[in-house]
């Protein structure tokens, strides 16, 4: 087994260099990660084709200009501290009004433009060959949040196939967090569309929500039995919901492709998974090889607590207090029903 792959990847505005990371297994599947947000740039499955099933970039400078669309791709990137909207960037904690950041028309978004995407983050080989961890400090008063938050997010390669993601957080004072990634994944390969690969998910509702996409309160119910029937067309069309995980202890979505035989099966500790399929996304945006995205080439499973929680008392918390540990545990496993 090679050792973990390390390159230059490019410089940043203010001289500081970002590396790209490549983690092998023994089956030849392979994840690459850049320290410019934790980005996960490529993830190749086993086999002579090499299918590359993630969204991304080929170079720094093209990640650098998409944070600054209008409506930011997050291409593979980790998201946060807050992940989702907020209802114009206010929550109340410990009976005080705080204001964060308005990076999405009236509300927060995201985590706002001081965000964990947009952060350099420091990475530490482990004593595993396939596995790295990132870390990051974000101040006291970033984008309005109380409290400095330290953050560690360790990914690891499995001869499973099993790409798990770790991400422990503690602050030095009470503060929300809700954390997740922004992986845009098509079992296809990136230059492909997803319009005809199966989504099912752990769940029978997900958050009404108004026009502004921050969630009423309300639960719909778009299906009776949780990963026995496939998505339906209509949430497919500009899908950007956020799904209540009706099992935490089962798998919580799947997605499977038509023809290649290849399934991807998320499980995660999180109360919701977050899907987007790319709505918004401009058409033609450039990405890697060359290849023009559009709004069905790739689906985001983020899994993650629910948007705006700190303002829907029957929402889960996001507290997370100073002497406690925040964690989001998920794990995306491929397997190949063609040849198991």
């Amino acid at each position: 087994m090679n050792p973990v792959e390390i390159k230059e990847f490019g410089q940043l505005p203010d001289g500081q260099m970002v590396y790209s990371y490549l983690l092998k297994n023994k089956n030849g599947m392979s994840v690459e990660f850049i320290s410019y947000g934790a980005v996960m740039r490529t993830c190749v499955l086993p086999g002579k084709v090499g299918l590359d099933v993630v969204l991304g970039f080929d170079c720094l400078e093209d990640y650098l200009n998409s944070m600054n669309m209008e409506n930011p791709p997050y291409f593979g990137s980790m998201v946060g501290r807050f992940a989702g909207r907020i209802h114009e960037g206010i929550f109340s904690l410990n009976n005080k009004v705080y204001q964060l950041g308005r990076n999405h028309g009236a509300h927060h978004l995201h985590g706002g433009t001081d965000s964990f995407s947009r952060a350099l983050w420091t990475a530490e080989l482990q004593t595993s060959e396939q596995e790295i961890t990132f870390t990051h400090m974000c101040p006291a008063g970033t984008e309005g949040f109380p409290g400095e938050l330290t953050s560690s997010l360790t990914y690891s390669l499995t001869d499973e196939n099993e790409l798990k993601m770790c991400f422990k957080a503690e602050s030095t004072e009470d503060t929300i967090i809700n954390v997740t990634q922004h992986h845009y994944w098509n079992l296809g390969g990136h230059n492909q569309s997803v319009d005809h690969q199966s989504i099912h998910l752990n769940a029978t509702h997900y958050l009404e929500k108004n026009t502004d996409n921050i969630p009423t309160g309300t639960f719909e119910q778009w299906c009776a039995r949780p990963m026995q029937e496939e998505l339906t067309h209509e949430l497919r069309a500009g899908l950007d919901h956020t799904f209540v995980i009706s099992d935490q202890s089962e798998i919580q979505a799947t997605l499977t492709h038509p023809s290649n035989g290849w399934k991807m099966l998320v499980k995660s500790n999180q109360p919701a998974a977050h899907l987007f399929i790319g709505c918004g996304l401009p058409e033609n945006l450039r990405g890697k090889e060359g290849v023009s995205y559009h709004s069905a080439s790739g689906v985001c499973f983020e899994m993650q607590n629910f948007p705006d929680a700190p303002n829907h008392e029957h929402f889960p918390s996001s507290v997370l207090r100073k002497d406690e540990v925040y964690e989001n545990n998920t794990t995306f496993h491929f397997v190949n029903q063609d040849h198991e």
